[in-house]
Parts: C-alpha cells; sequence; structure tokens
C-alpha cells in the first residue's frame, strides 16, 4: 500500500505538465466500416513492419493464438481448414479482389493489462502527459481500473494530482462505465452473424479483420480476438440507437473465407 506522501510526491511530478490529446475517428457501423485512429495508423505499420505481415510464422504463438500485432492487439486461431491441403496452398495476393467471408461477432473478455489500459482508454481522458508512467507505477490494469476501492476519488486525487472535483467524478465514472457494461454486454453474446464481401486494405472493415484476412486461406475458419482499438475504439457499435458493442470492448469473430474474386 502506497503512503499518501507517495501519491502526493508522484503527482507533484507531473501536475503542471499537460498533453493535447488527438481523438479517434469513430464511426458506429457494421464490420464493413472502418475506425481510423492516427495514432494507431502508426502503430499498426509498424507492427506490420516488425513481423513482415505475409509471414505469420515470425510471429509470436501462444496456446496456438497467433499475435498479429506487436503488442497482442489483434490475436488469431486456426479452427478448421476445408482439406487437409489447404495448408499447403500459398497465400493469395488480395490486392485489388474482394473476398467473401461469414462470421459470428461476440463480446470477448477485455482483460486489459496496464499497456492495454494506455492504448485504449487513457488517451481520451484529458490527463496530464505523465498519467502513463503513473498508471505503470501504480499497475492500474483493466481490473484496478474497474475496481472503486482501487480507482476511487480520492486515489485520482492524490494518486493522480487531479484536483478538480468534476473531473475526479468524470474519471471515477469513466472508469466505471467499463464496468457496467461489462455487466451490459457479458462475454459471449452475439451481436452480429453474416456473410458479407469487401476489398482488403482500402477502410471498409474494422481493423482486425483487414489483418486477419491477409493471414487466412480459401476455406478456413479462425477465431479473431480484437482489443478495441482495433475493433470498435471508444464509440462502440450502434444500429438503430441500440448498443450492440459498448466502448472500448475487446470482440471475437469467427469467420470463415469463403471465396476470393
Amino acid at each position: 500500500m502506497r503512503s499518501t506522501t507517495t501519491l502526493n510526491t508522484l503527482s507533484g511530478c507531473f501536475f503542471l505538465i499537460f498533453w493535447a490529446v488527438a481523438a479517434e475517428v469513430v464511426g458506429a457501423f457494421s464490420p464493413s466500416s472502418n475506425i481510423i485512429s492516427t495514432r494507431r495508423q502508426r502503430h499498426l505499420q509498424t507492427s506490420i513492419a516488425a513481423k513482415k505481415f505475409n509471414d505469420i510464422g515470425s510471429a509470436q504463438e501462444v496456446d496456438g493464438w497467433t499475435s498479429l500485432t506487436d503488442d497482442g492487439g489483434v490475436k488469431l486461431k486456426v479452427i478448421s481448414t476445408s482439406s487437409p491441403d489447404v495448408g499447403a496452398v500459398e497465400k493469395i495476393d488480395l490486392r485489388g479482389k474482394d473476398v467473401t467471408v461469414e462470421y459470428i461477432g461476440s463480446i470477448a473478455a477485455r482483460n486489459w493489462n496496464v499497456q492495454d489500459v494506455i492504448y485504449c482508454w487513457l488517451p481520451d481522458q484529458g490527463l496530464p502527459s505523465l498519467a502513463p508512467e503513473l498508471f505503470e507505477a501504480f499497475e492500474i490494469d483493466g481490473k484496478r481500473l474497474t475496481n472503486p476501492k482501487k480507482f476511487s476519488v480520492k486515489f485520482i486525487k492524490e494518486g493522480l494530482g487531479i484536483l478538480k472535483d468534476a473531473k475526479q467524478a468524470t474519471l471515477f465514472e469513466a472508469a466505471q462505465d467499463l464496468k457496467r457494461s461489462e455487466q451490459s454486454h457479458m462475454e459471449g453474446t452475439v451481436f452480429d452473424k453474416n456473410q458479407f464481401s469487401f476489398r482488403p486494405g482500402k477502410g471498409q472493415v474494422i481493423q482486425a479483420f483487414d489483418l486477419a484476412i491477409a493471414e487466412m486461406k480459401v476455406g478456413q475458419t479462425v477465431s479473431i480476438v480484437a482489443r478495441s482499438d482495433f475493433a470498435y475504439g471508444s464509440k462502440g457499435l450502434r444500429v438503430g440507437g441500440k448498443v450492440l458493442v459498448p466502448p472500448y470492448a475487446t470482440v471475437q469473430y469467427d469467420v470463415t473465407f469463403i471465396e476470393v474474386k
């Protein structure tokens, strides 16, 4: 347990320094639409370069899950193939072609670590520039963030150095909104089931889809788990006023690659 003195010391180190946070451009859409975040685009480009995008064998694999980004923001697991020979077939060059997929989309466990909180949630909160360092120091992962005893108004004041009562309340409620969304949209809840066609790399789908389809072969069925910054971001997905995917949700897609034209 850190003492109040320690909290005040840490908060004093950064209180006068502020950052300007760029807002993510996010729309309400089905999986045939796009989310663009300048910060995430740069990170995505770095990820692709780092893992030589078309060589899935070079990516880190744990328990059958392959990370398609260098920070684990998108993971893929092959479920089945249409024939024993599919694995030996070269992946198709999808540039300028349309692909058809069939999918089921569901809510997945958020399971944020500290870096996930910093990537996904923190940039939208308008906090001082050293907030990421404090979140790391206090190990504010998803569980701590949504725990009202850990991420309390008192901690926000004394640990993060936020002195305005209104801002303290806003941050506390923003964290509790995450907890409420987990209760209203529980893990495993199906929000979409469809078959559709799109052109990879043209911003017609969420980033996780573009990453995954580049690694798939026709006939394969895979599971994709996508963190919010590679899926529906800080706005979530609404259709007809109904919240299908809440803000900052991690989603899972079971996708079958039907054909390419």
